[in-house]
């Protein structure tokens, strides 16, 4: 009988099938979740790129507007030290896409820059005829906001729950 192999138990244990069936399951998760990282790494530089190209066209419309503004700041002041405020929309009226509209204070001048196709900086300032009644300022900023493109005068088919 000594020549009969007993064998030995060591209790509960895992043989060694399901180590490695398990070991390829991490491996296989872990490669998933790698590339879905590398995915979603790539989607995140591209929204980078697009944010920062918005900004720089965004600056470069700001800048525009303000070299707008500093044109209408100048009529300004040659209207006041000509005694031509009356004709000072006319001036500004002559310049690229500005509009002025009189009234009790003065001149409400506008014009838009566009930042891209869907975005535009809208710009208006209420230039005042007498800068003494407000605190010696020429003009007032009353509107510097980008808008977007769209229209709410578009209609678009939507279901409302009838039938």
């Amino acid at each position: 009988m000594r020549d009969k192999k007993q064998r030995v138990s060591y209790g509960n244990s895992f043989g060694t099938g399901y180590a490695t069936v398990i070991m390829l399951f991490v491996i296989i998760t872990l490669a998933v979740l790698a590339s879905l990282s590398f995915s979603a790494a790539g989607a995140n530089a591209g929204q980078d790129e697009r944010a920062s190209e918005f900004t720089a066209a965004y600056y470069e419309a700001e800048n525009r507007a303000n070299e707008k503004l500093m044109k209408i700041d100048e009529a300004a002041i040659e209207a006041y030290a000509n005694g031509l405020f009356d004709l000072f929309g006319d001036t500004v009226t002559a310049y690229d896409g500005i509009s002025a509209v009189r009234n009790d204070e003065g001149f409400s001048v506008s014009w838009t820059e566009n930042v891209s196709e869907r975005v535009a900086l809208v710009c208006e300032v209420e230039v005042y005829a007498d800068p003494t009644s407000h605190e010696n300022k020429r003009y007032s900023v009353t509107e510097w906001n980008t808008v977007s493109g769209g229209s709410a005068d578009v209609k678009i088919n939507v279901w409302d729950g009838t039938f």
